[in-house]
């Protein structure tokens, strides 16, 4: 785990916890600056009904004389004064407060249950609210007139409100700022603390060697997150430690598959060099050799069509193919062999329709399980060469007699350099790449391949490919 990931990780939960807490802030604060406002504006249109009840109507005037009492103080002095002015519903101005001097408020209209507020600047320059009301006066009962209508409005400033919120705003930035810090610090920690398995496995795993791939990531108490993490690291060095003993063993096999037909070459060299010899004494000998070099082409060409089959590099080209013509040009390098060891060939071809595949993967894979047959079937015994086309797929078979190894022990065939003989006896002659490269191949064309063996009894390999759409 790198340190600009930890940054990131708490970078991004300071964040949130900061917009939180901003939210949260931002909430408290428009909730308690309408409160307040809510609370002034009810003085407010309190006051405003109180003025509106000293209007009275006598006859057809609207007398405010109580407007002039030296108790209403508030509109009359300078410092901070409050303001009042009432009018009539034809515009006429009835009062004005001596705060006022010439000017006027806005002329806003609303009803004694409900009043109508604004937020002003008032004629001194500060902020402020105003409340207007417009009724109907009260009577005097000595002489009744038609009603008429009087609008007033009154404003204060909202100096206090404001002051209010304002200590409110500092109160909770600096509460959030302070809350910021302590979660930074909180939560530095906690990140750092929970990152620590991820440090532990990055530690474990920079420790990993070519040579130690046997050892397993371990976490005490591992998270819930980083378990899968640790699982499939674990699985991965199991594949890696089983695919680098595959390579140990199979350089291991090489070598010494290698090693001993070299041996039997330069063995049949120094003795036919030790002395004179005659003509026919150096041509059995190089006959020898010869013989030698061609089952060391083999193991190479099979070693080489492999490594090539796993780096991807094996190209097909699908045509149609007549599997038993294949089959039949790939038993002609065989026959002098199988005709030298006594073999009885059994042909069963049933003129199975052509396959879609490449022709020369499909005849280097009939090459070599012809040759494993011939090879290893016992003197004098029987190969049996079978075609069949069942349920859209057509089948090659091949057998063999005198196989040694049961059933179970058969499966192994596929195994690179696996031999049932564990002293290596056929080492040179048999060097167990055959039906590994014809598995690998096989699989490459499409089709799949198969063994089954009794022992003492046949050793048969069955190859099966697709038939094409269309054939009948």
């Amino acid at each position: 785990m790198t340190r600009s990931l930890w940054f990131r990780v708490l970078r991004g939960s300071v964040v949130g916890v900061v917009l939180v807490q901003a939210a949260a802030g931002l909430a408290i604060y428009l909730l308690m600056r309408s409160r307040l406002y809510a609370e002034f504006d009810a003085s407010l249109a309190g006051k405003a009904r109180a003025l509106a009840a000293l209007v009275e109507q006598e006859g057809g005037e609207v007398e405010v004389d109580e407007f002039h009492e030296p108790s209403l103080v508030e509109f009359a002095t300078r410092n901070q004064p409050e303001y009042l002015q009432v009018w009539l519903a034809e515009g006429d101005v009835l009062f004005r407060s001596s705060s006022l001097d010439d000017g006027d408020l806005e002329r806003v209209r609303g009803r004694l249950d409900a009043p109508a507020f604004r937020s002003v600047a008032l004629p001194d320059g500060r902020p402020g609210r105003l409340a207007g009301v417009t009724f109907i006066p009260r009577q005097k009962h000595t002489v009744l007139g038609p009603p008429r209508t009087v609008t007033l409005v009154l404003a204060r400033a909202t100096t206090g409100v404001d002051h209010t919120l304002a200590r409110l705003r500092l109160l909770l930035i600096a509460v959030c700022a302070g809350a910021a810090f302590v979660a930074a610090a909180l939560l530095d920690w906690v990140v750092s603390r929970g990152l620590r398995p991820a440090s532990d496995l990055a530690s474990q795993i920079a420790g990993l060697r070519d040579a130690g791939l046997a050892a397993r990531v371990a976490l005490d108490d591992a998270p819930t997150e980083l378990t899968p993490v640790v699982e499939r690291l674990n699985a991965l060095l199991a594949q890696l430690d089983a695919a680098f003993g595959r390579e140990r063993a199979f350089t291991a096999n090489v070598a010494h598959e290698l090693r001993t037909p070299l041996t039997g070459l330069l063995t049949t060299l120094d003795l036919a060099l030790s002395r004179e010899r005659k003509p026919a004494e150096y041509r059995d000998a190089l006959t020898r050799c010869h013989a030698i070099c061609s089952q060391m082409r083999v193991m190479v060409d099979n070693l080489l069509s492999l490594a090539r089959a796993d780096a991807g590099q094996v190209t097909i080209r699908r045509q149609a193919v007549d599997i038993e013509q294949v089959l039949e040009e790939s038993w002609l390098p065989l026959a002098q062999q199988a005709d030298d060891r006594g073999l009885h060939v059994e042909w069963h071809l049933d003129g199975v329709p052509a396959i879609a595949t490449d022709p020369e993967v499909l005849r280097l894979i009939l090459l070599n399980v012809l040759s494993n047959a011939v090879g290893y079937a016992d003197t004098g015994g029987h190969v049996r060469i079978a075609s069949s086309r069942r349920h859209g797929r057509v089948e090659a078979v091949v057998a063999n007699t005198g196989s040694t190894l049961s059933d179970a022990e058969a499966q192994h065939v596929f195994e690179r350099f696996w031999q049932a003989d564990a002293a290596r006896s056929t080492t040179g002659v048999h060097c167990g790449l055959g039906l590994a490269l014809c598995r690998t191949l096989t699989s490459l064309l499409g089709g799949t391949i198969a063994v089954a063996a009794e022992a003492g009894g046949e050793f048969t390999v069955a190859l099966t490919f697709e038939e094409p759409q269309g054939n009948s």
